[in-house]
């Protein structure tokens, strides 16, 4: 009886292996991009929150119309960001949203607030 391995098993573990490595490259890639977005996200819930600290900084309760800003793109270094505001109605109704793209598509995460004047 001959001792090693026949071509049948070879051709078997090199495509075992090809599957393999391919599915672990595949679910790495898939990694890098999420955790691409996640930080991104994040970063986009730190400007929304920051715009509503500035907002809630106004010194009067009519001052805070003039926050009110049409979609228009970050500097700096959240240049891959663009940020919107809009206040409407009494109590006013604040919306901030932030957009950034991530793969191609569009992603947004909005922040909505009511503020009242009580002795502002």
């Amino acid at each position: 009886m001959k001792k090693g391995f026949t071509l049948l098993e070879m051709l078997l573990t090199i495509v075992l292996l090809t599957v393999g490595i391919t599915s672990i490259l595949h679910v790495a890639g898939m990694a890098m991009f999420a955790d691409t977005n996640l930080e991104k996200m994040t970063i986009a819930r730190y400007l929304l929150q920051e715009s509503m600290e500035e907002i809630k900084g106004a010194a009067s309760y009519s001052d805070i119309d003039d926050f009110a800003s049409a979609r228009a793109s970050l500097s700096g270094d959240f240049a891959d960001f663009e940020r919107e505001v809009t206040v409407s109605g009494d109590p006013k109704q604040v919306d901030v949203t932030v957009y950034w793209t991530a793969k191609g598509q569009e992603q947004s995460a909005g922040l909505v607030t009511l503020f009242a004047d009580y002795d502002y």
